[in-house]
């Protein structure tokens, strides 16, 4: 449910990042096994006050129309939202997204508070003995010397090793993200 979110477990000697984010995640809109992108749109239109969510009602409210408006737009949305869709969504709502590669573009980003929508690449069903890899979008919104913290992830934080494996997939590879984020354009 959509809802505040901080960098618990984070160390307070290394943290770079926002002390809270407001989080969207798949189950707050009706498409829930395809909707991740516009969950990372939501949590970034919060974020720069594009949209107000105060609460849960009216999150839930504001995933319903983005979805309405911008439904996941991959295969008829059977593989989720393009890169052009989350851009499609924040413009809309007034905000234009940028570009960032590589690690230490994400570190600054966020050590400014400004988070990144990207895709990571997560383990899917195993078929025989393949495991199918499934894309995920996700907003970091800060780091330490340890993991990333990321929304609409299942846990606070991923392991460096583990994000920049998931971020330099071949789903990632495919939309044009890998190793790539998107970020608000400064004024």
């Amino acid at each position: 449910m959509a809802g505040s979110i901080f960098p618990d477990g984070a160390d307070p000697a290394t943290y770079r990042g926002l002390p809270n984010l407001f989080e969207f995640v798949n189950s707050d809109g009706d498409l829930t096994r395809f909707n991740c992108g516009q969950a990372a749109a939501c949590t970034l239109l919060t974020h720069y006050h594009a949209v107000t969510a105060a609460d849960p009602q009216a999150a839930c409210s504001l995933m319903d129309a983005v979805e309405t408006a911008h439904p996941p737009d991959n295969l008829f949305g059977w593989f989720g939202t393009s890169r052009r869709r989350v851009e499609r969504i924040c413009h809309a709502h007034g905000i234009t997204l940028d570009e960032i590669h590589g690690e230490d573009a994400l570190r600054a980003a966020l050590a400014a508070g400004r988070p990144a929508a990207l895709m990571v690449q997560l383990p899917g069903p195993t078929i025989w003995r393949w495991q199918a890899p499934v894309g995920h979008w996700m907003v970091a919104y800060g780091y330490d010397d340890r993991q990333v913290f990321l929304s609409n992830c299942g846990a606070p934080g991923m392991s460096w090793d583990d994000f920049r494996r998931a971020w330099n997939g071949l789903v990632p590879r495919l939309i044009s993200m890998r190793n790539t984020g998107l970020v608000a354009r400064r004024p």
